[in-house]
């Protein structure tokens, strides 16, 4: 009839509680379908308080979603896209032979033991035992690689970080015009030695070293992204500036270097340059010592130097520098840290000259 007012339909009638507990109870689903992911997200947090919150946060849900195996889907899809991660401890793959790398203890310097030296047990003469001499240094062989030609150019391969990005394609397109490399380049970005459970270098680096073609140059690129919490094997967590990251860090580059070594293969590990920030500087100093020690007893690495190379006279940080030929160019992006095209020429230009040199190739 005319001018009746329609009454509403009770069964249309939305509650807001009624849509606030269907959307609770859709997240509570959500996040228990993608528990193991969530806490898994937390773990690769830095190491610190914030951390610590959301795996206390997370950690229920993932032990329901195993217990009711409410994580398969995920891992299912995981497994299909290759979303797999590793755990958060730095375990370094074992070599060819099946034995693990020479410096995969801490303690480990990756050297050769000295000729005649079957162990610590044994004495000297003076009563003293081998164990309290320094370790030897290998000697170098003459040529660390072959010399490539045309016919039978190296097979170079680069990576790292994300700073090899610049630096490597410098380093590729470099190599590539001299028809003497077959190159390749294989960049993470933030990345490096210290989340193996947000990208595990070290065992990426076992599968390189072994496919073919086996690589003869490898160029290494790590740092930018290492400067945090980091996880000893005896899960005690270590903050940069602690005496005991120094010291896992150092376990790792030497790892990882004792993991590229091959006959007849040249690796060139470089260093970080200098940043804007003074702080960041400092700590990219530190890594680079723990680099330069590590390579000093490895005869098959070569570290390459960016840190003077792309300071000022004075050695501070200056995104413009003057290149070979005098001119003032941008050698560094905005965020002060990462390498322009040029400062990427720069950097590849010192890199090529050290491959060079060891190959026995007139640049």
């Amino acid at each position: 009839m005319i001018g009746e007012r329609r009454q509403p339909d009770p069964g249309n009638k939305r509650s807001p509680w009624r849509v606030l507990r269907v959307m609770v109870a859709a997240l509570l689903i959500a996040a228990l379908l993608n528990g193991e992911a969530l806490k898994r997200n937390a773990e690769q947090m830095p190491f610190g308080n914030e951390r610590d919150f959301w795996l206390t946060v997370w950690t229920p849900f993932d032990f329901v979603s195993d217990l009711f195996f409410l994580n398969e889907p995920r891992r299912m899809l995981d497994r299909e896209f290759g979303n797999d991660t590793g755990g958060d401890l730095f375990e370094l793959p074992v070599s060819v032979d099946g034995s693990p790398p020479d410096s995969a203890q801490p303690g480990g310097d990756g050297g050769d033991p000295p000729e005649g030296n079957a162990g610590p047990s044994e004495g000297n003469s003076d009563g003293e035992t081998d164990a309290k001499k320094p370790p030897a240094t290998p000697t170098p062989p003459a040529q660390l690689v072959r010399t490539p030609t045309a016919e039978q150019p190296l097979a170079l391969w680069v990576g790292g970080d994300s700073m090899a990005q610049v630096l490597g394609e410098s380093v590729v397109r470099m190599a590539d015009e001299s028809g003497l490399f077959s190159s390749r380049l294989d960049y993470r970005i933030s990345t490096g030695l210290t989340r193996p459970d947000y990208f595990d270098w070290p065992g990426h680096l076992a599968g390189i070293v072994q496919a073919d073609p086996k690589p003869e140059v490898m160029v290494v690129v790590f740092g930018g992204n290492d400067s945090q919490g980091i996880k000893t094997p005896e899960g005690k967590i270590y903050q940069p500036g602690d005496e005991g990251w120094a010291q896992e860090y150092a376990r790792r580059v030497a790892g990882t270097m004792d993991v590229l070594r091959a006959e007849g293969r040249l690796v060139v590990w470089v260093g970080q340059p200098v940043m804007r920030s003074a702080e960041f500087t400092d700590r990219m100093a530190e890594l680079n010592a723990i680099y330069q020690e590590a390579a000093a007893s490895r005869p098959w690495i070569r570290y390459v130097d960016l840190f003077s190379l792309f300071a000022t006279p004075s050695g501070t940080y200056d995104a413009y520098l003057a290149d070979d030929d005098g001119d003032v160019v941008l050698m560094r992006q905005a965020d002060g840290i990462h390498l322009s095209r040029d400062g990427g020429d720069r950097a590849a230009k010192a890199i090529m000259d050290a491959i060079y040199a060891e190959a026995g190739v007139q640049p």
